[in-house]
């Protein structure tokens, strides 16, 4: 539209001129102080509601350091916002355009001052909630120890009657002290996930990089929830391609972590069968296709990918969908889906932190697929820092 409005002012006659008045919107040239040539009625309009007189002086004395930046727009072809002030001190806020003429600079600007104010609202808005939410979790984090150290107790002396320590429960006692037990463990451990979440959401999480054996920490990950595993007589095989660096460059701690929610998740939703987990590194289209940014001299060495198969019924489209939204699930009468999301939402926080990405793949009735994919190489994290 600009380069229709430079053809006009360099071929201009009286009809073309009078068509650049009728324009719905603000129109101006200006010479290459900043002073005004030239204004369609809009413009006239619009400016001298903001300043009297304004044709006898300079753009910057109407708008907030408007030349520079009408050079800069002209420059580089975008748009930007400029602030103005009415007679009773009210700001106002316009979007410029500009282009380079033989006369000076062609502009074009329209009032924006509702949609302005109303996204700079949106943004503080936004930010508030954002230190709310942040101000939330380092409040549940500190108070973590009262939250534990109380239901620890439950568990410990409930297990610890269970084993005989006060005598011999008869039939009844035993079922209570067990309903106890069960219970305080499921709510510690759902306090220990939402601190975790917690932690994630606020990066509280120290992000502590350096060498360690990536298969190491898998094996440990397992090892930790071989009892849950076998009683439910699932399997856990393990393969890890001839080709890996078992060596990475990463966060051990945010590494275990996800492995940890992963693989519990996979034996709390399978049934009957196993879980097979594949560790290689993922080829560079694939890497580049789940969103990583192009690093110079990467190698499919440079990735590691860790791939959970499990043989549980498989995720839901609708479940799938708010999979890493916990607070979305509030209502959701399954509680073992509303845990399998806090989970979930902490991972893909902590993937964030890492670099990485994580995604799901469910096939109903077959079971799902969770795949991780993170930087295992120094260089990596330094290039995407």
């Amino acid at each position: 539209m600009f380069e229709f409005f430079k053809n006009l002012f360099n071929n201009k006659d009286e009809e073309e001129e009078d068509l650049l008045t009728k324009l719905p919107d603000n129109v101006a040239l200006l010479n290459n102080q900043g002073s005004f040539l030239w204004c369609n009625d809009v413009a006239q309009k619009t400016l001298s509601k903001l300043k009297e007189n304004f044709s006898e002086g300079y753009i910057d004395n109407v708008f907030d350091n408007a030349m520079d930046l009408i050079v800069k727009i002209a420059e580089s072809g975008l748009t930007k916002v400029i602030k103005a002030k009415t007679p009773d001190e009210k700001d106002m806020f316009f979007e410029f355009t500009a282009r380079k003429t033989e006369e000076g600079y062609l502009v074009c600007f329209r009032d924006n001052t509702q949609s302005y104010k109303t996204l700079t609202s949106i943004f503080v808005e936004h930010e508030s909630l954002r230190k709310t939410n942040k101000d939330k979790n380092n409040f549940l984090v500190k108070l973590s120890g009262d939250f534990r150290n109380p239901l620890q107790s439950i568990v410990g002396f409930s297990q610890a009657l269970l084993g005989g320590i006060g005598g011999e429960l008869n039939e009844k006692q035993a079922k209570y002290v067990n309903i106890i037990n069960k219970n305080s463990t499921d709510v510690l451990y759902l306090i220990d996930k939402i601190l975790e979440l917690s932690k994630a959401e606020s990066n509280l999480f120290e992000k502590k990089l350096g060498y360690f054996d990536a298969i190491n920490i898998l094996n440990n990950v397992i090892k930790n929830n071989e009892k849950d595993a076998q009683a439910k007589n699932i399997e856990i095989n393990v393969e890890v391609a001839k080709d890996v660096k078992r060596t990475i460059y990463s966060d051990e701690a945010m590494l275990k972590i996800v492995l940890e929610n992963i693989i519990e998740s996979a034996i709390k939703f399978t049934d009957v069968g196993s879980i097979n987990i594949e560790v290689s590194h993922p080829d560079l289209e694939l890497v580049s296709e789940k969103g990583f940014l192009p690093v110079e001299n990467a190698k499919e060495k440079s990735y590691i990918m860790f791939k959970i198969d499990d043989q549980s019924l498989g995720i839901s489209d609708i479940e799938l969908e708010n999979l890493f939204e916990p607070y979305a699930q509030l209502d959701n009468p399954n509680k073992n889906n509303v845990f399998r999301s806090i989970a979930f939402a902490t991972i893909k926080n902590i993937i964030r932190i890492m670099k990485g990405n994580v995604w799901v793949e469910p096939e109903a009735m077959q079971g799902t697929t969770y795949c991780v994919i993170i930087p295992a190489e120094k260089v990596m994290q330094s290039e995407n820092e």
